[in-house]
């Protein structure tokens, strides 16, 4: 460097330095609040607290705390909440907010989860250039929304067909973009997850028509490049067991998990198809779904049940209980279960379907209340890569919770009575929150 363009710099650097000390000192100090007087479930599957204080420091939670003796800061504000329940954000595991990229849409969307409880959602594929929007948004607060954990898909080359992924790549070539990509055995494998990974998702998706060697192959270098990998249940031909052995984090959808019982796995994947032929096998043990559970307890893989889009409309007929019986045996077996819906995104809905899949959970797959609790809220956080900073109620995590009228270990419909959603800090009281119509959306106003 010469003398001349040193001169030139040192001065600049300078300048830009005491400027970047004055931001930070103009900086406002973080808001103090006080939750106090909440019965608390804290997620963590410890049993309920009475009268609890809950202190949040901007986004975080700073202390938990008997209230009392308590002491409120001075400058702090108190919101009281005797009377009420509260319990961590809910983090829905399964939605699509962008196969086809409707930005208006999405944002109401995101905007009725938040006001239903839902703090953290995992999107399971979609156009990631709007997603990549919509993460930011959320996570700086400048729209309502939870946080938002995306993936960039992967398949075998038929699979493309399929005309979602024509949606979702919109403009592009589906199987020739980065957020969704076609896999053969001759793929660049570190190039495609890198590629994957420069998307900005937290996660690879197995959709379909991928063998067990390369499912493999793919999922051990997307965990060597510190990306989750996400995927059905049944890849096609790759088999629930092929895929828990394979070391995949999260499986979606309970009722693929039927595959397990089959001779032979179909060769390539078919959009709705399901194993009813083994419908009759599920009335009494079998071995080789033992072997399963025992196998996702061993490697701590997560069930994605989402009994919802099984249980509702025509798919109920079709699937006879399938996913309810299978999410069943797996609960009983000790795997951890997370609470997804894999909806439409139908904004005539005046709350959101994840309050319909607890009520599937409890009722159909007989998972406890408090199991349920931990399912929404710790496992959710789990299966979307974020347990160090959510899905309990403790101090250091974001100040991510619920605040219910009633008693969720009391009743599952209770977790319906959301009176206060706090996202990152930030209250959302529910009576605040009025439905965006589909004509709204489509009309722009």
């Amino acid at each position: 460097m010469t003398a001349t363009l040193t001169l030139r710099v040192v001065p600049a650097l300078t300048a830009l330095l005491v400027c970047q000390a004055a931001a930070v000192a103009a900086a406002p100090e973080a808001k103090v609040v006080v939750y106090r007087g909440a019965a608390l479930i804290d997620g963590t599957g410890a049993p309920p607290r009475n009268d609890r204080v809950i202190v949040t420091t901007g986004e975080r939670i700073t202390a938990v705390v008997p209230a009392a003796g308590f002491s409120v800061p001075a400058g702090a504000e108190v919101v009281e909440l005797r009377g009420k329940f509260l319990v961590p954000g809910f983090v829905n595991t399964h939605v699509h907010l962008a196969t086809l990229a409707e930005p208006a849409h999405a944002r109401a969307y995101l905007r009725r989860e938040l006001y239903s409880g839902v703090t953290a959602l995992r999107d399971m594929a979609g156009d990631v250039r709007l997603l990549a929007e919509l993460k930011r948004e959320a996570e700086f607060n400048e729209i309502p929304s939870p946080d938002i954990y995306y993936v960039a898909l992967m398949a075998g080359p038929e699979f493309f067909a399929d005309p979602r992924t024509h949606d979702a790549a919109r403009g592009r070539i589906a199987g020739e973009v980065p957020w969704m990509q076609a896999l053969t055995p001759q793929t660049d494998l570190p190039l495609a997850v890198a590629a994957a990974r420069g998307t900005g998702a937290t996660a690879l998706k197995l959709y379909a028509d991928l063998p067990a060697p390369l499912v493999r192959a793919v999922t051990a270098e997307a965990h060597r490049q510190h990306l989750l990998v996400w995927a059905h249940a049944t890849i096609f031909p790759a088999g629930p067991l092929d895929e828990v052995d394979a070391g995949i984090d999260v499986l979606s959808h309970a009722a693929l998990l039927g595959y397990a019982l089959e001779s032979s796995i179909p060769p390539r994947y078919r959009h709705g198809a399901l194993p009813l032929e083994v419908a009759p096998l599920l009335e009494r043990p079998d071995a080789r779904l033992t072997a399963l559970f025992a196998d996702m307890r061993r490697h701590g893989t997560i069930l994605d049940a989402t009994l919802y889009p099984y249980d509702s409309g025509a798919a109920a007929q079709r699937s006879k209980g399938l996913a309810d019986r299978l999410a069943d045996l797996a609960y009983r077996a000790g795997v951890a279960i997370s609470t997804g819906t894999d909806d439409d995104g139908d904004l005539a809905r005046p709350d959101s379907p994840l309050l319909e899949e607890f009520a599937l959970l409890v009722q159909r797959a007989g998972v406890h209340l408090p199991d349920l609790v931990t399912a929404a809220t710790r496992i959710g956080a789990r299966a979307a890569g974020q347990e160090r900073d959510m899905g309990t109620i403790e101090p250091g995590k974001l100040a991510d919770f619920v605040v219910l009228d009633r008693d969720p270990l009391a009743d599952v419909a209770n977790l319906s009575s959301v009176a206060l959603t706090v996202k990152r800090g930030i209250r959302y009281p529910h009576r605040d929150y009025r439905p965006v119509t589909e004509a709204e959306v489509k009309s722009g106003t």
